[in-house]
């Protein structure tokens, strides 16, 4: 029998849940025609394919809710073998780029698919892995009856990402086809592969993330013991809450550069991959993720603050937002440090780096 792999074109043409859009592009319309290519791929492969959306004007459910319970529902009535669910990332930041996999659990089949997914996709399109990340609050991860990933194929909002997506849409198709390929020849082919527990693991959100109460429709993903999972320990409601307190209590702007060097001398370092989080509530947040230029420099890195009103005085609200940033690069030290941010106020972070070989100066070159 053939293996059944169910394709989930993210979003709908129009709202409710439309998708993200960046430099001129839908996601909505990238999606589909990725998902169209890649069902085409597969079949010719001999897989059984479903797309979510079939042509390009289907829309799905009356809701985000309904529109996402659409969607499972037919992969679990189907009796998929796998679920395959394509999306475009977005960022206030257009620097951010590159592809990543999200799956339910780190220990679960979906995670070995995972991996294979990106290291095909990265090879056939030349864009970054970002890695595979446990998301266990997705309604399409956690409400599906068989092992299933959601592929971020790219940023929407960064200009490389979206041309390459919209203009080569078949090397996406052909490296996440690839992909699963491989990991069924390499794999048991059966239909019902056991989903274990979700281990613990960073859990990072981001704005425009699918979070949604439950819904009576479908199966819970099932633990070890084959009881349901306590779902309470990522309260989606309340994630989204905190989130969105913290953006109205830090309504304004603050600006950051970072200058990252080496040596007495101040060598600029180039490619110093810098990540800014900020835990709300429960989860961590990105908030920035981007790399040194070869003056060892990142400009213009825009952060929520409080409004400049606020006071330092005790009992009055903070003036400042607090940020983690760390910031890595091969042959380096890794610096992970506390910044403040002040509305209307650029914040300067220099960065010592220091090489772990190479002397007080590091080597000769800047690599």
């Amino acid at each position: 029998m053939a293996i059944k792999i169910f394709i989930d074109q993210g979003h709908n043409p129009v709202n409710p849940n439309a998708g993200a859009e960046g430099n001129g592009y839908r996601e909505q319309d990238l999606v589909f025609e990725i998902g169209r290519r890649l069902s085409s791929i597969l079949r010719a492969n001999g897989f059984e394919t479903r797309l979510s959306r079939p042509t390009a004007d289907t829309q799905l459910g009356t809701s985000v809710a309904t529109s996402l319970a659409e969607r499972v529902n037919a992969a679990n009535t189907w009796g998929a073998n796998y679920f395959i669910s394509l999306h475009t990332n977005a960022s206030v930041n257009p620097q951010a780029n590159g592809a990543e996999v999200l799956v339910y659990s780190t220990s679960s089949p979906a995670y070995e698919l995972a991996r294979s997914v990106l290291e095909q996709l990265t090879l056939s399109t030349g864009v970054r892995g970002r890695g595979v990340v446990a998301r266990p609050g997705l309604y399409v991860l956690r409400r599906t009856a068989m092992p299933a990933i959601l592929v971020e194929m790219g940023f929407i909002t960064n200009p490389s990402d979206a041309s390459l997506m919209a203009n080569s849409p078949g090397s996406f198709a052909q490296g996440i086809a690839d992909g699963i390929i491989d990991y069924v020849r390499r794999s048991e082919p059966a239909s019902a592969l056991p989903i274990e527990e979700a281990k613990e693991t960073l859990y990072i959100p981001e704005e425009d993330d699918e979070f949604l109460p439950d819904i009576n429709d479908g199966p819970e993903k099932e633990n070890n013991s084959g009881s349901v999972k306590d779902e309470t320990e990522f309260p989606e409601e309340d994630i989204d809450g905190d989130f969105e307190d913290f953006m109205r209590e830090n309504s304004e702007r603050g600006e950051l550069r970072i200058q990252a060097f080496r040596g007495e001398q101040a060598i600029p370092v180039e490619g110093v991959s810098v990540l800014i989080t900020k835990r709300i509530g429960s989860a961590d947040y990105i908030f920035f993720e981007g790399e040194t230029d070869n003056s060892g420099i990142i400009d213009g890195i825009v952060l929520p603050a409080p409004p400049a009103s606020n006071s330092t005085e005790y009992g009055k609200p903070d003036r400042t937002a607090m940020y983690f940033m760390s910031a890595k690069k091969n042959r380096f030290d890794t610096i992970e440090r506390q910044i403040e941010i002040f509305s209307n106020i650029k914040t300067i972070q220099p960065l010592q780096m220091t090489q772990r070989y190479g002397g007080i100066y590091g080597a000769s070159d800047n690599s």
